[in-house]
């Protein structure tokens, strides 16, 4: 048996041989259970057919005795009900008998006095059945020949009065509703006087004699049948009662009989199985550390060996154990050999397939990134030059063909007015050409930062002149007071565009009859130049969105219309940062915005490692 096969077959052959005994014994346990768990089910049949039964006897005789068809048809849906399930609790009944699982003498005697019980119960409801049916109701049975005699006096008898026969059908409803013999006894004494009294009288009417003895007679034998049939406390009633109770009393005996029997038995195949099982367990764990030595070891070695060959990255062989004859671990071993050297030569492959993938992914990524910021900025460079460029160079246009047309029709003053216009345009123009050259660079990074010490003052007045003209039309005024600055240090042109487009912004949303302030104040080694307006301002959200945006943003129509291309902040905050200095915001709704920026006056080391 030198194969993993045969060794196990050994194994459970054992096993089989140990447990053998457990399971006949387990298989022969459960039998007994559910022999015991039948013969309960039994006993319940029994008890539920006696109940129901029971139960279509009292609907009998609280219902079907008061409906013309239990006294015209020989039986009723509650009759037939009743012999039903009296029937199968007899049936059952017998069935306990003849196949009961327990010798306990006591369950016999118990089962033969229900019998016999069950038996009385049935022969006592029959001749109750029977009695109430010759007891009749209404117009049927001996009630029935009652109510004849009775409908005979009231309907014209003579010697009798009307308050007689109702002093007689008084007497007659108290004792059926009461069912106290009194109303008996009364009523026949009221009978047997107004006999008297007919039969002394020669002229009396036979017929009403004849009736009312025949009404007397009838009276008697319903109460006859009444102290017969009885009710809870007399007659056959109170004797079924009595031997319903004496069944229930029995049948719930013999149920603890039966479960104390079942719990013994079940308290007893529970101690051998623990004992069996126990043993059982014993002999298998033994032989299993027998076994298992001959097969989990060399299973363990190999693992083993696997293992270390998977964390040397698959360098090595499995090396054959001659001490250890098993033909299945023998051809594993050859198998994974082979699978490694496979493996081995995957990987190697692998690698140098991964390298060069990863390598084409990062090109690959780099160039789609590429495309998209290209197919971005050529998408707004086209939409500022169809829009924009167009507007502006349409208004310059416009201006210049109507001065060139002007056959002297136009006086000094209008000529003015259309140069400074034209003016305003061209100017707006360059600013857009400025914004959109700026931007261009910038999105290409072909921006050369040339930085140098300068006086900021002219800057910002060259600036204030650029606009005065058009804040002057806006009825805006702009104030700057020139103080003695240090210079600073940064790219000339590009502070002179932040400042123009600042400016150019403020102006856009600034209304008429309000103030611009220029402002620069110095702060150690930079400064801080603030544009202040009183113009419509702007919301925290519109605010955050300004600073916090890395593209251009989207433009809001001056207070004058005016319209704009969102470029010029995004350049700005770009062209201060390259200039070493920060930009901030600080704005209200409907009371102004203020824009501020610093740049450095010092040549410092940060400067200078920025610049390169």
């Amino acid at each position: 048996m030198n194969t993993i096969r045969g060794r196990v077959l050994i194994a459970f052959f054992m096993l089989f041989i140990l447990i053998g005994p457990f399971l006949l014994f387990a298989f022969n346990s459960l039998k007994k259970i559910d022999n015991a768990k039948s013969f309960r089910e039994s006993i319940a049949l029994f008890d539920g057919n006696r109940l129901k039964a029971d139960n279509e006897f009292f609907h009998i005789l609280d219902f079907d005795a008061k409906q013309d068809s239990f006294y015209i048809e020989k039986s009723t849906q509650s009759t037939e009900q009743y012999h039903h399930y009296i029937t199968n609790a007899k049936k059952a009944l017998n069935d306990i008998q003849i196949a009961k699982s327990n010798s306990n003498i006591i369950v016999d005697k118990r089962l033969g006095r229900i019998s016999e019980d069950i038996d009385n119960l049935d022969s006592k409801i029959i001749e109750a059945i029977t009695l109430i049916k010759k007891r009749g109701f209404k117009n049927f049975g001996v009630i029935g020949k009652m109510r004849q005699h009775i409908h005979k006096l009231e309907t014209g008898t003579k010697g009798i009065t009307l308050a007689e026969i109702l002093q007689m059908r008084r007497r007659e409803k108290d004792f059926f509703l009461r069912k106290d013999y009194v109303y008996a006894k009364e009523l026949n004494s009221f009978i047997n006087t107004i006999l008297n009294r007919l039969e002394s009288n020669a002229k009396a009417d036979l017929e009403t004699i004849t009736s009312l003895k025949g009404y007397q007679k009838n009276f008697n034998q319903v109460v006859a049948f009444e102290k017969e049939i009885g009710d809870i406390n007399t007659g056959l009633i109170k004797e079924i009662q009595t031997i319903h109770s004496q069944l229930n009393d029995k049948v719930s005996t013999l149920y603890s009989i039966v479960d104390s029997d079942s719990e013994v038995m079940i308290d007893t195949i529970k101690s051998y199985l623990v004992l069996f099982f126990s043993i059982t367990v014993l002999f298998a764990i033994l032989s299993a550390f027998i076994f298992s030595g001959h097969i989990a070891n060399p299973i363990k070695n190999l693992i083993s060996d696997m293992d270390s060959i998977v964390q040397n990255n698959f360098e090595g062989q499995i090396h054959k154990n001659r001490s250890i004859k098993i033909d299945e671990i023998d051809k594993l071993t050859g198998t994974y050999n082979g699978l490694v050297n496979k493996i081995r030569q995957q990987i190697l492959s692998l690698s140098e397939k991964n390298k060069s993938l990863s390598s084409l992914n990062v090109k690959l990524v780099e160039s789609e990134n590429e495309l998209k910021e290209a197919s971005r900025i050529k998408d707004k460079f086209f939409s500022i030059i169809s829009h924009d460029l167009r507007g502006h160079t349409g208004n310059v246009l416009s201006l210049a063909n109507i001065l060139n047309e002007d056959k002297g029709e136009m006086n000094d003053q209008e000529k003015e007015m259309f140069v400074k216009y034209l003016s305003d345009a061209s100017q707006n123009l360059q600013l857009l050409l400025d914004n959109l050259l700026n931007w261009a660079k910038t999105q290409m990074n072909d921006h050369q930062i040339s930085k140098r010490m300068f006086d900021i003052n002219p800057v910002i007045e060259k600036n204030v002149t650029l606009f005065k003209e058009n804040a002057h039309r806006k009825n805006i005024r702009i104030d700057y007071t020139a103080t003695e600055l240090s210079n600073v240090y940064a790219d000339k042109n590009m502070i002179d565009f932040v400042i123009r487009n600042l400016l150019s912004n403020a102006l856009k949303f600034t209304k008429s009859g309000d103030t611009i302030t220029i402002a620069a104040l110095e702060h150690g080694d930079h400064l801080e130049i603030q544009v202040n307006d009183t113009g419509i301002g702007m919301t925290e959200e519109q605010k955050e969105a300004l600073l916090n945006s890395t593209k251009e943003n989207s433009t809001t129509k001056g207070t004058d219309n005016e319209e704009g291309t969102g470029l010029g902040f995004a350049i700005c905050k770009d062209f201060i940062k390259r200039n070493n200095g920060t930009v901030q915001i600080k704005s209200k709704i409907n009371s102004g915005s203020m824009f501020s920026f610093t740049v450095p006056t010092k040549l410092t080391r940060e400067s200078i490692l920025r610049v390169s």
